[in-house]
């Protein structure tokens, strides 16, 4: 497939003078609330939804047993977007260069010498998520982040650098070894000075299984039709792809942060939110570190993330500066379609909640019969 060029007018990405009237926002709070209690019971798991326009927050919200929209989740593959943002950010520093080779960085490992950090943030450089060699036994300590990278480089390629997207975790593992090797912190402390502190994110972070954390949800899963406890993880195995915990606030300062020029410049954004590759499915576009979707004809650029416990979503619209955050801790959820809903209720535009009886037309009497 042919590689889309890089340059995308930030026009098209930011708010600045959006070409569509803004949706009214005083229908806003009773549609949302509508979604949310037809998508979660008020005696299960729970989940956190968030709307903002602007710094305006229209809708914050919790639905389930003892939830709260100030609490904290694991946001799961939501964290590649900061991975991703902070190495745009270094390139924008002259730290390292987006289309220079990964081994450039990390001469240590057996990397194919085709592989760019341009085509691990966009899945597209051919890493194999998983081999057939038996993955040693880890225990509950912290995995090294070296240890986990050199089985990662060691596999064959499955496609050519370039050529396919196929998603990655163990692409954003390579990420996050270039960080820790170009900036000589460890991943997650890089994190926290260059991002977190500067942008006030007092509830991001890696979510240390061992950390007493205030607000922080334990998570679920269904299984057989029950609710259980989810079975513990050890967060240093996602480690740079998928570790974080963070709040529905958090997250949509962080956004609006990345959105509006105070992560990375404009130009940078709008390269994390140019589709990587020509031929992807319209939904499953990817730029560097960030989805780009279309909902109601709408782009919305953004992440979803699922691990055992929780799922999570994150959208930003561009044309209305509007973000959604849902945050649930039960890895069964569906929080992209919750959050799908919410960003068109916020566009204007809502989709039919699910069971809402509707009168069919006449020409589906022709369609009567036994199947």
């Amino acid at each position: 497939m042919r590689l889309l060029l890089p340059a995308l007018c930030v026009a098209l990405l930011l708010p600045a003078a959006p070409a569509l009237a803004q949706p009214a926002t005083a229908a806003i709070p009773h549609e949302a609330d509508a979604a949310l209690a037809a998508t979660v019971s008020p005696k299960g798991s729970g989940a956190t939804v968030l709307i903002a326009r602007g710094d305006t927050i229209l809708y914050r919200r919790a639905r389930g047993m003892a939830a709260a929209p100030d609490q904290i989740f694991r946001i799961a593959s939501i964290t590649k977007s900061f991975t991703a943002a902070l190495i745009v950010q270094m390139a924008e520093r002259g730290e390292v260069a987006l289309d220079a080779p990964a081994a450039r960085y990390l001469p240590e490992l057996p990397l194919d010498p085709r592989i760019t950090l341009r085509q691990l943030l966009s899945h597209t450089a051919g890493i194999a998520e998983n081999d057939a060699t038996p993955q040693p036994p880890f225990g509950p300590g912290e995995v090294p982040l070296a240890q986990q990278v050199a089985r990662i480089a060691a596999r064959p390629l499955r496609s050519a650098p370039g050529s396919e997207q196929r998603y990655s975790n163990s692409g954003y593992m390579l990420l996050g070894a270039v960080i820790e090797k170009v900036t000589g912190q460890s991943w997650d402390e890089a994190m926290r000075t260059r991002l977190f502190v500067p942008l006030g994110l007092a509830d991001t972070a890696y979510d240390r299984r061992d950390a007493i954390v205030a607000r922080r949800v334990a998570g679920y899963t269904l299984a057989e039709g029950q609710l259980r406890n989810a079975a513990a993880f050890n967060m240093s195995l996602p480690k740079t792809a998928g570790s974080l915990r963070s709040s529905a606030a958090d997250l949509m300062r962080w956004m609006r942060a990345l959105a509006h020029g105070r992560v990375v410049s404009a130009a940078g954004f709008a390269q994390m939110a140019q589709p990587a590759l020509a031929g992807v499915p319209l939904q499953q576009r990817y730029g560097l570190g960030l989805y780009i979707w279309q909902i109601r004809g709408q782009t919305a650029i953004g992440h979803t993330g699922q691990i055992d416990g929780f799922a999570s979503a994150l959208l930003y619209l561009p044309v209305s500066d509007t973000v959604i955050v849902v945050l649930a801790n039960n890895d069964t959820f569906d929080a992209q379609t919750l959050a799908r809903r919410m960003a068109a209720i916020a566009l204007g535009k809502p989709y039919p909640l699910p069971g809402a009886g509707r009168a069919l037309p006449p020409e589906a009497a022709a369609l009567a019969g036994t199947y």
